[in-house]
């Protein structure tokens, strides 16, 4: 089983249509009924339109129907429940065997329960899809109805003729244990800052630290937005419009964050005289033209998709033999999360709570505010005073000096 993507050569109905995940089996012929999905959710359902959702799905798809070709399964059989003998369904045993892979080295579980979850329910939805098709007769599991009544803000004496919403409940998805949110420490992040062998890495860092940054959008933060602060304030916040035709938003939603002045003079210095000018320089010889992005690489090219995560690994997991440099995990999306967490608690001294909770919805790009709350949690965990304490010396961390290596 392969998966291809789309380049821009693609035309779909006289429009261009790049970044298609397409999937072919073993004889490289194309699985139709997967790529009619994937093309669905590409081309047709608009709450499905980031490549990086057809890329997630495909890769769902891609490891499920290897699975089923693996142990000589159709995707469309149906389970036989009846009078004379129950049947497990296919997506039922790839989800009891995905929960038993274990990794020989550790001896814990390979794959993570919430990555199960996805998985099934990416494979759901194109089972959904199939059976509104016509494609199969029934969906492969079973499912349960109930009806859950909305709180109106502001009830009125109609109250009693408005209708419920009917929620759907399947027996397929496994349950998910509420884990902590993962925050970087204070002593973790000097180590970390200290750690990062490059001053791209470091200024990545800062930036995720400072502003709330997925690691995609880390990886795309335009060059355009970086300026000589000299003439501003320096004891003021800089804002930034983030633009999804500037770079990577999930969700294609634009959001203002903010970076400090000192940040912002790192940056500026950074893509003028530092590592950032050596590796655009690099970028123009091989491509032609400037580079758009802040970020490069060591060979002055674009930053995969996993180069950041991998970036982090080597420093705490290398896989070279050598003693880690760092004694704790760190990935891009914990300093999203240590981000919000002090944003929350700063704010929270300025406003309300609900207050706060919108700032930060809004500086991190959330939908909607649910997922904010989240947060709410962490600073119950941490407490005023160790709180109090973690922004004045994460900030005093984020404007020393640097001591990445060039």
């Amino acid at each position: 089983m392969r998966i291809f993507y789309t380049t821009s050569d693609f035309v779909y109905k006289g429009n261009p249509s790049a970044g298609i995940p397409f999937l072919c089996d073993d004889d490289m012929e194309f699985v139709p009924v997967v790529n009619d999905y994937l093309l669905w959710i590409s081309l047709e359902n608009a709450n499905t339109a980031s490549p990086a959702t057809w890329k997630s799905h495909a890769e769902a798809l891609y490891d499920y129907f290897s699975w089923l070709g693996a142990n000589n399964l159709a995707w469309d059989d149906q389970p036989v429940k009846g009078p004379h003998g129950e049947e497990i369904s296919n997506i039922a045993s790839y989800r009891n065997w995905s929960a038993d892979l274990i990794d020989p080295e550790t001896g814990e579980a390979r794959i993570e329960p919430s990555t199960i979850r996805k998985r099934i329910s990416q494979i759901m939805s194109f089972y959904r899809w199939a059976e509104r098709r016509k494609r199969i007769a029934a969906l492969p599991w079973e499912e349960s109805f109930r009806v859950v009544m909305i709180p109106e803000s502001h009830p009125s004496m109609y109250r009693h003729t408005r209708a419920g919403r009917v929620v759907a409940k399947d027996n397929i998805r496994p349950k998910v244990p509420k884990k902590s949110i993962p925050l970087l420490r204070l002593d973790q992040c000097s180590a970390l800052m200290k750690a990062c062998g490059t001053e791209t890495l470091q200024l990545m860092t800062k930036l995720m630290l400072q502003s709330g940054l997925r690691n995609e959008e880390c990886r795309t933060f335009p060059r355009k937005y970086v300026f000589d602060p000299s003439a501003q304030d320096r004891s003021k916040r800089i804002p930034i419009e983030l633009s999804p035709r500037d770079m990577a938003l999930k969700g294609s939603k634009p959001r203002r964050i903010y970076v400090s002045w000192q940040l912002m003079k790192e940056l500026f210095d950074y893509l003028n005289f530092g590592e950032g000018a050596q590796r655009a320089k690099m970028y123009r010889q091989a491509f032609g033209t400037k580079a758009p992005l802040v970020f490069l690489n060591q060979d002055g090219e674009s930053w995969s998709e996993k180069g950041l995560n991998n970036a982090y690994r080597r420093l705490w997991a290398p896989d070279d033999g050598r003693p880690p440099i760092l004694s704790f995990r760190v990935t891009p999306h914990m300093l999203r999360h240590t981000f919000a967490t002090l944003e929350l608690y700063a704010e929270s001294w300025n406003k309300n709570m609900g207050a706060a909770l919108a700032w930060v919805r809004d500086r991190l790009g959330h939908t909607s505010i649910k997922a904010t709350t989240v947060y709410v949690h962490c600073l119950d965990l941490m407490g005023e005073a160790d709180l109090n304490m973690y922004q004045r010396e994460i900030d005093a961390l984020l404007v020393g000096d640097r001591s990445g290596k060039a």
